[in-house]
């Protein structure tokens, strides 16, 4: 018994030299030789397998179980698929690094990629028992085989220690990915409150770091993706789906990512989609041109955070950036842009009232939130009656723009800057104004009419204007050539 135990993996034997573990084979062998006495060489034991044979096992599982439904079949109701790699899993939690090459998280990987394939593959299963389920029963019935696992997949995402300087990576990554395939109305019953909290501010931090570390300037192209080559547009919208799936069935869960992903202390001197706060990049992120796939999935959370009410997620991030989102979804134009309703923020006091904001037919999400800023912009250029000028003057700077969900700026601080400004930039400030009537008229956002020009600008001014605006675009045309090829 004792040069068994002594001879097991892990046993003291490792400290020994080859000449003292041949003895001990070779003591082992001699005393095998009768049956009397050898009960511990016989006994069939559940010894726990090294790292590098879990990772080869799991490697090959997952090899040819890639939609083959007949070995899924065998694995789960046959061989014990469920609970092999649960104690695979639970084996590699309890263990801790020991800087061999196949690492804790090499195995980690191998059996999440694993049992995402069982998860994928189950519901295709035909069981004599579920012939007549519906595809939506045959993936509750998914995720009551693969259940007991749930605890397991959520502790690894908490305990692990996130990669650096990019969270989205293995083990966490597959982990993710095998959460998307649980029904979160299974997963709501089986996670407790302080896993539960604790989880959603692990894969919060984890769509925080990532957009930091990949998008991490107020322009829509600072990065392709991540660092090792991966699309982001590929890898980040699964978390944000699972963020989607926990905040669209419990309300306390929601509420928590209300607070995190859309504050309402935020800073609304600038635009809500300026700046490098963790609101800002995701705002950015709905109206992004490179990333559709982030683009719809950060909207669609987004939306539901805020209990799928338009104008509560206006008030949030602004017409501007929700305008094609909602345009998409046949929502409209929420009453609180249309009615200037903005609150104003530590005030009960009514806002000065704007005109009626411009309709656009077009689905286009750039075209419609073009259209309302411009018809903003020129509002709140627009003198204040009588009436107004008083409570204008008072409270200009609590007013909120509903198209970018800033103040609207001071009037008195308008005047001071445009007394500051020499003549020169007045007339670039015009020239501005000028470039983005005409740009409304040529995209089709707006019939716009340049008021500089319908009232008769000096021809030498006009034929400056129009050769700049030639040189713009066509510096335009040579970097999209240069950013996508010639069409």
């Amino acid at each position: 018994d004792a040069l068994v135990q002594d001879l097991k993996e892990g046993g003291i034997a490792k400290n020994w030299n080859e000449r003292e573990r041949v003895s001990a084979l070779q003591a082992l062998k001699t005393l095998g030789r009768a049956t009397e006495g050898c009960d511990s060489i016989f006994t069939e034991e559940r010894s726990q397998l090294s790292n590098e044979s879990q990772f080869l096992f799991c490697r090959i599982l997952f090899l040819v179980t890639i939609d083959t439904i007949t070995i899924v079949k065998s694995l789960i109701d046959d061989y014990h698929a469920v609970d092999n790699v649960g104690v695979v899993l639970k084996t590699q939690l309890a263990r801790s690094p020991d800087g061999t090459m196949f690492t804790q998280s090499m195995v980690l990987s191998e059996a999440l990629k694993y049992l995402f394939n069982l998860m994928v593959v189950d519901p295709k299963i035909e069981r004599s028992g579920e012939v007549n389920f519906t595809e939506q029963e045959k993936t509750q019935a998914t995720g009551k085989r693969f259940q007991s696992l749930l605890p397991t997949i959520v502790s690894i995402l908490i305990t692990i220690p996130l990669s650096k300087p990019n969270p989205l990576e293995p083990p966490h990554s597959h982990a993710i990915h095998v959460l998307l395939n649980f029904p979160i109305s299974t997963s709501a019953l089986l996670v407790t409150r302080s896993q539960q909290a604790a989880l959603l501010n692990v894969l919060t931090n984890i769509l925080d770091v990532t957009l930091k570390h990949s998008l991490n300037t107020d322009e829509e192209a600072s990065t392709d993706g991540l660092s090792n080559g991966t699309d982001l547009d590929e890898i980040l919208p699964p978390l944000i789906l699972v963020l989607t799936n926990i905040a669209a069935v419990g309300a306390e869960a929601k509420a928590a990512l209300k607070a995190r992903l859309l504050p309402d202390d935020v800073d609304r001197s600038r635009p809500l989609d300026k700046g490098d706060s963790f609101s800002a990049r995701l705002i950015r992120r709905m109206t992004s041109v490179r990333f559709p796939q982030i683009r719809e999935t950060v909207s669609q959370l987004l939306f539901v955070v805020c209990d799928e009410n338009p104008s509560t997620l206006t008030r949030h991030v602004g017409y501007g950036n929700a305008a094609g989102f909602l345009m998409n979804r046949n929502l409209g134009v929420p009453d609180s842009v249309t009615d200037s309703q903005f609150e104003e923020i530590n005030d009960e006091a009514e806002a000065p009232r704007q005109t009626t904001m411009p309709t656009s037919t077009s689905s286009t999400p750039t075209t419609a939130a073009a259209a309302a800023t411009a018809k903003a912009t020129t509002t709140a250029q627009s003198p204040p009656t009588s009436s107004q000028s008083t409570m204008s003057n008072r409270r200009a700077s609590t007013a909120v723009n509903p198209i970018t969900g800033a103040y609207y700026p001071d009037p008195s601080a308008i005047r001071t800057a445009m007394a500051d400004m020499t003549e020169e930039e007045k007339e670039e400030e015009a020239a501005r104004l000028l470039d983005m009537f005409d740009r409304m008229r040529r995209t089709g956002v707006m019939e716009a009419r340049n008021p500089a020009l319908e009232a008769g600008l000096r021809e030498r001014e006009r034929d400056r204007y129009y050769d700049e605006q030639e040189q713009r675009e066509q510096e335009e045309e040579e970097e999209l050539e240069r950013m996508y090829g010639k069409v």
